[in-house]
């Protein structure tokens, strides 16, 4: 190789032999950018599992296999969308104060038991779970270490991974995580992260992450004595939740919040009560319509229809003059619609034990979500706020 290097040289002339070590000089700057440039992810997973090891010690452990067994099958699904097969992602539940989340390096990630209460949906779970994994795929405690020490990364990593004199380095990388003192940009990258690796996933909702961190940041405008954890501590919330907006309107994802929350949950139940079958539709657990009928298969069937339109149709952002009564004359049938589409047409003799005509009981019913909604709302001021 040498000697070929060196008739590489010796052919042309003077000029066209500076190109040619320019060129090799350029070649070989490259190769050893590329080179150091490569990523040490064992060195990562010792120097969390160093932190880790410290973290066990200071909280208690959650040892409930079943949420653990869920816990690590979303994790694994992440990372299959990731691409990034070197990081064993390990997950722990532990006992500590408000819904949290945080990540070592090596992919060591601690989700407290209040977080697992908080959550309403495996989708918020594995937005959390997504979040915290994409400060592991772009090191960002490490990162955020390296700029403060003023060291190359390289050589962070190397005194990380020796022995005592890296106790108080150790000390700042685990306040950075567990404190989530990340900077913007870094926490910006995480969620961007996240949303792509659930809309990768094909199994949960990018809009976790938007109806988490809604919830969060409503409850701390409710409710600020409240250690809500995660994302709290930030004051660029509502700017990371106009880019979680614009990454859903980018991706063609409507905002259907009811997608991985629970804010509003319709059903319905058929009871006999003395000679006659009533089915009774509550949202919310607050009973919304009631009606009657003699066959209970037919009246079955009938119900379940009317919640299936109303689970399609329900949304948060629903106003009232939206909801549309229409009735014939003289009244005989009344219908109630949702924009274009119809919910429910009720005859005489289905509301005659009301004494009220069927357009009267929709009229009801109609008040009836739109308190459920304005209720709602007022439990999430965020969703009141301008876009």
């Amino acid at each position: 190789m040498t000697k070929n290097l060196i008739r590489f040289l010796n052919n042309g002339s003077s000029i066209k032999k500076t190109i040619k070590i320019l060129l090799l000089l350029i070649v070989f700057f490259l190769f050893t950018i590329s080179v150091s440039a490569e990523r040490d992810y064992s060195k990562e997973e010792k120097i969390g599992r160093k932190v880790a090891a410290k973290v066990d010690k200071q909280y208690e452990l959650i040892e409930d296999e079943e949420i653990l067994q869920k816990i690590q099958e979303i994790g694994e699904q992440l990372k299959e969308v990731s691409g990034i097969e070197e990081i064993n992602y390990q997950f722990k539940i532990i006992k500590r104060d408000g819904p949290n989340a945080f990540a070592f390096p090596g992919g060591f990630i601690y989700l407290t038991a209040d977080l697992l209460d908080y959550v309403h949906s495996d989708d918020e779970l594995a937005a959390v779970i997504a979040h915290e994994m994409g400060h592991v795929i772009h090191q960002h405690s490490i990162k955020q270490l390296q700029d403060k020490q003023k060291l190359k990364l390289v050589e962070l990593l190397a005194v990380l991974v020796t022995g005592d004199p890296t106790v108080g380095i150790l000390g700042e990388l685990t306040s950075i995580t567990i404190l989530n003192a990340y900077r913007r940009e870094y926490e910006e990258e995480a969620d961007l992260t996240a949303l792509e690796l659930l809309l990768k996933s094909n199994y949960y909702h990018p809009i976790a992450l938007l109806t988490y961190f809604e919830r969060v940041k409503s409850e701390q405008i409710l409710k600020p004595e409240i250690k809500l954890g995660i994302f709290q501590t930030h004051p660029d919330v509502e700017e990371r939740i106009k880019k979680i907006k614009e990454f859903l309107f980018d991706n063609n994802l409507p905002l259907n919040r009811r997608l991985t929350t629970n804010y509003l949950t319709i059903r319905g139940e058929c009871q006999r009560e003395e000679q006659e079958i009533i089915a009774q539709i509550w949202l919310n657990d607050e009973p919304i319509l009631s009606f009657i009928g003699n066959d209970e298969e037919m009246l079955r069937i009938k119900m379940n229809n009317i919640v299936s339109n109303f689970d399609q149709a329900l949304r948060l952002d629903l106003e009232a003059y939206e909801i549309g009564i229409n009735s014939s004359e003289p009244e005989k049938y009344a219908s109630l619609s949702i924009g274009s589409e119809m919910m429910v047409s009720l005859s005489p003799q289905e509301v005659q034990f009301q004494r009220l005509t069927p357009s009267e009981v929709l009229k009801v019913t109609r008040d009836k979500i739109a308190g459920i909604l304005w209720k709602v709302k007022l439990e999430l001021p965020i969703l009141l706020t301008k876009p």
